[in-house]
């Protein structure tokens, strides 16, 4: 719920033509506060204790939300009554009438199929890496993985956004979409721990370049820019679409490709696990090309959307 909320709220107070600052800022801070809550359950933290500090970072949060944001209130008569109909008919996105919102939607759900690929890297040091302290303690250097990689999603994703504003969202995505597929293709060649910190470094990177410019291409494609906040929150869901099936593929396809009849899986299992990803960030990058706008920045208010066709 609270998630809707922001994705619409943004909109409302940012200008569009300042739209891929802002999302790289959004990205920025997405990245920053996982590392924070990697570092803080990883080192001093008890796990007991994360939902609490959860809820208290949150209560203490959403006050600067309130006092910052100022909303315009509408009156009685502007607001629609409740039609059960138009609400169950709004999770539609026409693909005829709104053809880049509904790219952007489905080229984003592969994105977080492709990011669901990233669970399995626990396992993957555990079964992979020759050296035994790497993976007799997988738990820990996947955690450090994790950070390192996030604090580079974080840097690049602060100044991308900007970047995106003068040179187009678009071209950014097909770069990041590039080079996570050959960060999936790397991670088959590869047997060092190293060699896989210099992967989390380029993954990180190349996830900050989207999420700096995800968001500011959902709404320069939004269908009409007076329901935002509705089109807006659909688009979040592509993302909770992805990472739920995502793991459905790729966790019977490890066991399938992998399994050894023990709780270890053969190189072979990850080798497919990693092509899975390099498909699913090709497809990302392959329905973003069908999105019409996205390649020069706008300084236009977005207008109803019309039939889509290929860039």
């Amino acid at each position: 719920v609270a998630y809707t909320g922001f994705t619409g709220l943004v909109s409302d107070v940012v200008p569009t033509d300042q739209m891929g600052f802002a999302s790289g800022i959004m990205g920025g801070l997405t990245a920053a506060g996982a590392v924070v809550g990697l570092l803080a359950l990883g080192f001093w933290v008890p796990l007991e204790m994360a939902y609490a500090i959860y809820a208290a970072a949150v209560l203490f949060t959403t006050p600067f939300t309130w006092l910052a944001a100022k909303e315009i209130q509408l009156s009685t008569a502007d607001c629609k009554p409740y039609v059960w109909g138009e609400i169950v008919r709004s999770y539609w996105i026409s693909p005829t009438t709104h053809g880049d919102f509904f790219w952007v939607f489905v080229s984003r759900t592969f994105y977080y199929m492709g990011v669901s690929i990233q669970i399995y890297i626990l396992y993957y040091l555990r079964d992979t890496m020759e050296d035994p302290e790497i993976s007799e303690h997988a738990q820990t250097y996947t955690s450090i993985l994790c950070m390192i990689s996030q604090g580079a999603s974080g840097v690049v994703a602060s100044f991308a956004g900007g970047v995106s504003d003068r040179l187009g969202r678009k071209p950014l995505i097909y770069l990041s979409c590039l080079c996570m597929g050959l960060v999936y293709i790397g991670y088959c060649l590869v047997k060092s721990y190293t060699a896989v910190i210099i992967l989390g470094l380029c993954y990180g990177a190349s996830n900050g370049v989207y999420l700096a410019v995800d968001y500011a291409l959902a709404v320069e494609c939004l269908p009409r820019k007076d329901d935002h906040a509705k089109d807006l929150a659909l688009w979040g869901i592509a993302a909770f679409l992805g990472t739920m099936f995502g793991p459905c593929i790729t966790g019977p396809l490890l066991a399938v490709v992998g399994g050894q009849g023990t709780s270890h899986y053969a190189f072979k299992g990850y080798v497919a696990v990693m092509m899975l990803g390099v498909v699913y960030s090709f497809f990302c990058g392959f329905f973003i090309f069908r999105v019409r706008r996205g390649n020069a920045a706008v300084k236009v208010s977005v207008v109803e959307d019309s039939p889509a066709s290929p860039a």
